[in-house]
């Protein structure tokens, strides 16, 4: 046989050989394509706790949030987002059911209903008799699901046997003290487990003036940053669901809690600081310093770092073009908690889904109650038959196929229930006549609520009983209400009927609703409101009498 012979049989067996490597690459590239194509997307819910349009940089100017800001430019930002009600347990519970806050069906809220069936929504809405919520329908359509962070929506009768071993003076390192801390963070995991999530970590029950010990009333930032990173390594290989809730910038002061103890966590004192996950604290203050940002703000940019940490570790998965982001702020903190005002209700959302949905800004009304059905929309997962929402999916508007998924947005708080649409804002309060209080029910009330307050030392104010009542029920007003509503929209507060022209009149400072002139106004934004509450639980007044 010749050279040549040769020569040309090994070619042909090399170029058969490269062809049917290259037929097998391609072959694997159109697999890994399919895959991608198949595979449901990852859903992080971010919803932070009381941050200030000054804790976003992008929005003021002063605070370093360059993550934050990156989120926003590279998503759909939400020019008019608001939740349906404005503290932390009824924002979330919305968030996590798609359902207005009154829909509760926990016996601790459905006791607060007055004589006449009105609801009175506050910090009583829990999750834990809700046979439907978005982490349990992620769950069952087999979605692996995890939780870090902050929960305040409910809790394990074991926490508070297990809190109540402790005192607010004893020491963190005492052994039996460090078991019992222990213990205490597994029953809550545990009970968050219960809630739908597969996976639990460095949860924070609530406020920190629940926590038993005065000394460890700090954030810890990186502990929740660790939780989230460790979810999505352990399950980067499957479809998952985060909801990662933080405590910043809630009180107590951020600044201070990154100049505390880094081991300090609501799960214990831990052998050493978290490492690693995040910049440093002193990296932050040092950083923050150095762009001139005040001290106070510094929060927003520890805050910042671990949403970072959480983006970069979906990209370097490369799930980047996978994983759908929600960002919400629970609720405004323009001087408006506790209250239906645009101070308390408005408030920053922002959604990023790269090459799925189009960046830019948004004007469109929507809300915490969009979350759920949205999620679901993006997902391809069909609600469990039940399931009812009063949200509707913002896919839609996500993808550029309209600019509007309503004309108009519905609120609830307290004695209070409040309508908007592009340009007009109506607010009705209303008192009960069950809870038009005598004199001594309200001294009574008084004391309790100031009792309560000292024992988690937080601010105490004087009120007189007879003062008015505030939305909330309370004479004068409690701590949040006196924090801002009562101050900064003073002049209307106490207004049974008040309308506002939102393009006009931003700070809802001048009430319309006894000018003649806009009559029309008033009657039809009174039948919008009525025509809400015809589909929510309970009454109010003479919009909803039975």
């Amino acid at each position: 046989m010749s050279i040549s012979a040769v020569s040309r049989r090994d070619f042909l067996k090399h170029s058969m050989a490269a062809t049917g490597a290259a037929a097998l690459a391609g072959q694997s590239l159109l697999h890994a394509a399919e895959e991608r194509a198949r595979r449901r997307p990852n859903v992080v819910l971010i919803v932070t706790d009381d941050q200030k349009l000054e804790h976003f940089g992008f929005l003021r100017k002063k605070a370093l949030t360059p993550h934050m800001d990156r989120l926003a430019g590279e998503g759909m930002l939400f020019t008019r987002a608001y939740t349906s009600t404005s503290v932390c347990t009824p924002s979330r519970f919305s968030c996590l059911t798609g359902r207005y806050a009154s829909r509760c069906s926990a016996p601790s809220f459905l006791r607060s209903y007055t004589k006449e069936r009105q609801t009175n929504v506050q910090w009583n809405t829990l999750l834990d008799h809700e046979k439907f919520t978005l982490p349990k329908a992620m769950k069952a359509a087999g979605y692996v699901t995890g939780m870090v962070g902050k929960w305040h929506n409910g809790g394990p009768q074991a926490w508070g046997r297990i809190r109540s071993k402790i005192k607010p003076a004893d020491d963190p390192a005492d052994p039996r003290v460090a078991k019992t801390l222990a213990e205490a963070q597994e029953a809550i995991h545990a009970y968050i487990r219960d809630q739908g999530f597969g996976y639990a970590a460095a949860i924070n029950m609530g406020n920190f003036g629940s926590y038993p010990i005065r000394t460890m009333r700090c954030h810890n930032q990186e502990w929740i940053t660790k939780g989230a990173l460790d979810f999505i390594d352990q399950h980067k290989d499957k479809p998952f669901f985060l909801y990662m809730a933080t405590s910043l910038m809630h009180g107590p002061s951020p600044t201070q809690s990154l100049k505390a103890d880094p081991r300090i966590t609501h799960g214990g004192l831990l052998a050493n600081p978290v490492a690693g996950v995040q910049p440093s604290r002193q990296d932050v203050l040092e950083r923050t310093r150095k762009a001139g940002v005040p001290d106070p703000l510094a929060g927003a940019t520890w805050l910042d770092d671990g949403i970072g940490a959480v983006m970069k570790r979906i990209a370097e998965h490369g799930l980047d073009d996978d994983t759908l982001i929600i960002f919400f702020d629970d609720q405004g903190m323009e001087q408006g908690k506790g209250s239906c005002y645009e101070g308390g209700v408005r408030t920053p959302m922002f959604v990023r889904w790269r090459g799925r949905i189009r960046p830019g800004k948004m004007p469109a009304l929507v809300q915490g109650i969009d979350i759920a059905p949205t999620v679901f929309d993006a997902c391809g997962i069909e609600p469990p038959k039940g399931m009812a929402m009063d949200g509707t999916s913002l896919m839609p508007l996500l993808r550029g196929e309209t600019k509007t998924v309503r004309d108009s947005l519905c609120f609830e708080i307290g004695y209070t229930r409040a309508v908007c649409t592009q340009q007009w804002k109506y607010l009705a309060f209303r008192i009960p006549p069950s809870r038009r209080l005598t004199l001594e029910q309200r001294k009574a009330m008084i004391e309790r609520y100031a009792a309560n307050k000292l024992k988690h030392e937080d601010r105490v104010i004087t009120n007189k009983p007879e003062d008015p009542l505030s939305h909330l029920g309370y004479p004068g007003g409690q701590n949040t209400e006196q924090g801002g509503p009562m101050r900064r929209y003073r002049k209307v507060y106490h207004d049974p009927d008040q309308l506002f022209d939102l393009e006009a009149d931003p700070g809802e400072q001048h009430n319309l609703a006894t000018d003649p002139q806009y009559r029309p106004v008033l009657e039809r934004m009174k039948a919008e409101l009525k025509k809400h509450l015809a589909r929510m639980p309970g009454t109010f007044a003479e919009f909803k009498t039975r």
